[in-house]
């Protein structure tokens, strides 16, 4: 079978060979589905009451904008439809909880977390909510029948989607990059910079992130962008780059978009405003007022 694309949740939903184990389905659809979804900005942007009315009255389902509990719900509907048995689960005990789920595979049920795995699925890196027993007290005390998936196994069912599907992650690459860019002799000789020149060297990581980086993946919701710029941040910058700068949302004037500001010492912040257009992302220096 040659490569698929998939364009939309029908696409994905309809290129599911029921034959498939149960286990290689749910990693499929977790996987798979996320491009199709983004974090719901009218309410994680709003303020903490204003939150809390929401979800004592019942979330507002403005799929394909989300929160954790219609994430939650949307994979349960979907897994169902292949008599997969799953079910929307209370993570914590915080005042808003967070909502996760359980599904039965074929060896046990084990639990997934969408809504903290979404802009890893979209951009291409390894979930790290799938099959793992949670850190949660709240749900490992109510669902003591959990288990955990052997990551050999889990590497298998990639294989066995990578057959027909793409399923190639990342992390290689991040964890390359990281030993070039997170060390700062060795991001000099990288980026062949002066070692007196400390912000032209992170001028020129911000270049290469916005050349070589923003556009892999399907991440196009903003709350997801800033996601990943933290991971960049994470990655890509050594202790002192990250003090200095801040992936931030911010509202435009039609719709709200990611900044990414270095804040030098005593200095004017340099603001890189994230622009969109035919041919996918880019991080714009804006001028300097002062100039």
């Amino acid at each position: 079978m040659n490569k698929k694309e998939l364009n939309s949740i029908k696409d994905v939903i309809d290129s599911v060979d029921k034959s498939w184990p149960k286990d290689v389905i749910v990693r499929y659809l977790y996987i798979k589905l996320a491009p199709f979804v983004q974090h719901d900005l009218k309410y994680f942007l709003a303020s903490d009451e204003e939150k809390y009315r929401e979800y004592k009255e019942g979330f507002i389902d403005r799929f394909p904008d989300i929160v954790c509990s219609t994430l939650a719900d949307f994979y349960v509907k979907v897994f169902n439809e292949f008599d997969i048995r799953s079910t929307k689960v209370i993570a914590n005990s915080a005042r808003i909880p967070l909502f996760a789920v359980i599904v039965e595979g074929d060896n046990g049920w084990f639990f997934i977390d969408p809504i903290n795995d979404l802009y890893r699925n979209q951009y291409g890196l390894k979930p790290q909510n799938f099959g793992v027993i949670p850190f949660y007290k709240t749900i490992n005390r109510e669902h003591s029948e959990l288990i955990k998936l052997d990551p050999l196994y889990v590497k298998e069912i990639d294989k066995e989607i990578g057959k027909n599907f793409d399923m190639i992650f990342l992390d290689p690459l991040f964890e390359l990059l990281h030993k070039e860019f997170a060390n700062r002799n060795k991001a000099y000789d990288f980026f062949e910079v002066s070692k007196t020149e400390p912000m032209k060297l992170l001028e020129k990581k911000i270049e290469y992130i916005s050349r070589e980086l923003i556009n892999l993946g399907q991440v196009n919701g903003v709350y997801e962008r800033s996601q990943m710029y933290l991971y960049f941040r994470n990655y890509l910058l050594d202790r002192n780059e990250k003090e200095h700068t801040v992936a931030i949302i911010e509202k435009g004037d039609k719709n709200h978009h990611i900044t990414f500001m270095v804040l030098p010492n005593d200095e004017e912040p340099i603001r890189y405003i994230e622009e969109k257009d035919s041919k996918g992302y880019k991080l714009k220096k804006e001028k300097s007022l002062h100039k």
